[in-house]
C-alpha cells in the first residue's frame, strides 16, 4: 500500500494526514470530523467547521457535477470503488482548502489557496481501515487522475499535466520514502542499461495504455487481444494503470493462459504442484523451505508503440508477481501468483506492487507514458 503526505490548513487548523495514493480516482478527499459511520484513524480528524480557511464548494460551482448537487445549495459527493463485492463507499460535501506543497528548489512549503477536495462524512468498507484495524493511520484518498477535480488539473497551470513517480518495493522492516513530482520537477531517470520506453497514453479520466501480449520465460502466450483492445466508450477495455489497485487484474480469458503457462513451468522445472488458492489468489505453492526469488519466471507485457510502430517491452522483477505467505509463527510457508481474475472483458488493470522498481513519468496533454526500470 503506497501513501503519500499531504498538508492543509493553518495555524491550529492546521493538519498533515497520510492519504491512499491512488491514480485511478479523481477526488482527495480526508475523513473529516463528525462522520457517521466512520473508519478508525488515529490522531485527530480534520474539522472543516473549526477550519477558517474552508470553504464550502456551491452547486454553481464547475466542479460540482450534476450528480452531487444538493437541493440545500451544497455540493456533496457520493463515490463507490471497486469492481466487485464489499464495494468500499464514501459520501460527504466539497469544500476548498488550502494546501501546501513543497518546493523542490527551495525546499519550504509553497501554498496553493482553495484547492478543491472531499470532506469524507460516511464511509464504509474502506481496503486501508480494514487492513489496519484500530491502528488505522490513513485518512482518505489523493486522487490524481485526469478527471476536472483531481488536484493534477486543478493545478494545471502549474503541473502543466505532468507527474512522475517511482514506487519502492515493501520492506517490513522500514519505511521506504520516495517522491511524488509535477511539472517540471517531474523527471524520468533509472537503471543505466536500460533506456526510457514511451507508449501512447489513453486517457478517459482513468489512464490506459495499449497491451497486446504476455510472455512468459520469452514465449508469448495465446491470448486473444481483442481483450484488450481500447474502446473509447467501455472503461473495462485497455490495461488501466492504477497505484489504488494493489495487485494486477486480468480478464478471465487472459489470467487463464498465464496461469497455464507459469503452473507448467513449475511443474517442469521442479516438478511442484499447485496447492489450494490462499486469499484472493487462485494459484498457489508451499515450496523448498530455502527456496529464493531466482526461482520465479520472468514475465513481460507487450504495449503497441502507436508513435513508431512496433511493441515496448515491460520486464518486471521477478519478485514482483509472486508474493509470499506465511503463518504468524513463519511456517507453512507459500506463494502465490500476485494476479487477481475477473470476468471478461475486465477491467485489466496494472496495480502498484508490479509498478515497483519502475520510474514512470505521465504526460497528460501529450498523451504520453514514459517508464524505465529504476532502483525506487
Amino acid at each position: 500500500m503506497f501513501l503519500t503526505q499531504i498538508s492543509f490548513g493553518e495555524g491550529v487548523d492546521a493538519y498533515s494526514p497520510f492519504l491512499f495514493l491512488d491514480t485511478g480516482s479523481n477526488l482527495t478527499w480526508i475523513q473529516c470530523e463528525g462522520c457517521n459511520p466512520c473508519f478508525p484513524l488515529q490522531g485527530k480528524h480534520y474539522s472543516y467547521r473549526r477550519s477558517t480557511t474552508f470553504t464550502r464548494v456551491s452547486v454553481d460551482d464547475y466542479l460540482c457535477d450534476p450528480p452531487w448537487r444538493s437541493k440545500d445549495g451544497s455540493c456533496l459527493f457520493d463515490i463507490t470503488y471497486d469492481f466487485q463485492p464489499p464495494y468500499p463507499h464514501v459520501r460527504g460535501l466539497l469544500g476548498r482548502e488550502n494546501f501546501y506543497f513543497q518546493n523542490s528548489v527551495t525546499k519550504t512549503m509553497d501554498v496553493y489557496q482553495g484547492l478543491a477536495f472531499g470532506c469524507g462524512l460516511s464511509s464504509e468498507n474502506m481496503d486501508f481501515a480494514e487492513t489496519y484495524g484500530p491502528e488505522n493511520f490513513i485518512a482518505g484518498i489523493y486522487g490524481i487522475n485526469a478527471g476536472s477535480i483531481s488536484f493534477l488539473s486543478q493545478l494545471d497551470s502549474h503541473t502543466n499535466g505532468i507527474f512522475s513517480y517511482c514506487l519502492p518495493p515493501l520492506v517490513t522492516v522500514s519505511v521506504v520514502e520516495s517522491t511524488i513530482y509535477f511539472g517540471d520537477d517531474a523527471i524520468i531517470t533509472g537503471d543505466a542499461t536500460s533506456q526510457v520506453q514511451t507508449v501512447s497514453l489513453h486517457i478517459r479520466t482513468h489512464y490506459y495504455v495499449h497491451l497486446i501480449g504476455i510472455s512468459v520465460n520469452g514465449k508469448r502466450l495465446p491470448i486473444d487481444t481483442s481483450i484488450f483492445q481500447l474502446d473509447e466508450w467501455d472503461s473495462s477495455k485497455g490495461l488501466m494503470i492504477d497505484t489504488g489497485a494493489p495487485y494486477t487484474v486480468l480478464a478471465k480469458s487472459a489470467y487463464n493462459p498465464l496461469k497455464e503457462a507459469i503452473s507448467r513451468f513449475f511443474q517442469n522445472e521442479y516438478d511442484w504442484s499447485p496447492i489450494s488458492p490462499i486469499n484472493d489468489f487462485d494459484l498457489c505453492y508451499s515450496p523448498d523451505p530455502n527456496y529464493d526469488d531466482n526461482i520465479y519466471p520472468t514475465i513481460m507485457f507487450h504495449f503497441l508503440n502507436n508513435e513508431q510502430g512496433g511493441e515496448v517491452d515491460m520486464i518486471f522483477d521477478k519478485q514482483h508477481f509472486f508474493i509470499h505467505i506465511s503463518d504468524e509463527e513463519g511456517v507453512n510457508e507459500a506463494f502465490c501468483l500476485m494476479v487477481e481474475t475477473t470476468k471478461d472483458p475486465g477491467p485489466n488493470v496494472l496495480g502498484s506492487f508490479q509498478q515497483v522498481n519502475f520510474n514512470f513519468l505521465y504526460d497528460v496533454h501529450n498523451k504520453r507514458l514514459s517508464f524505465i526500470p529504476a532502483n525506487c
